[in-house]
């Protein structure tokens, strides 16, 4: 559970970028790696929803029965 924003500046997006197969030039790599802050930031937030005796879902089927 990171305490501060995870940063997405310099060798942490080439290195994201590469991981993803992505090639970003420096004006694009300037859009992404705010949005992927924005992104985690958002994500991280999940670790504050109390969940109680909700236990862990061990499977999930996304699929759709009618």
């Amino acid at each position: 559970m990171p305490t501060t924003p995870r940063s997405f500046a310099g060798e942490a997006l080439t290195h994201a970028a590469r991981t993803a197969r992505l090639e970003l030039n420096a004006e694009r790599a300037g859009l992404v790696g705010p949005t992927a802050e924005a992104i985690y930031a958002l994500i991280d937030r999940l670790d504050e929803v109390p969940l109680g005796e909700t236990p862990p879902a061990t499977a999930f089927d996304a699929r759709w029965e009618a």
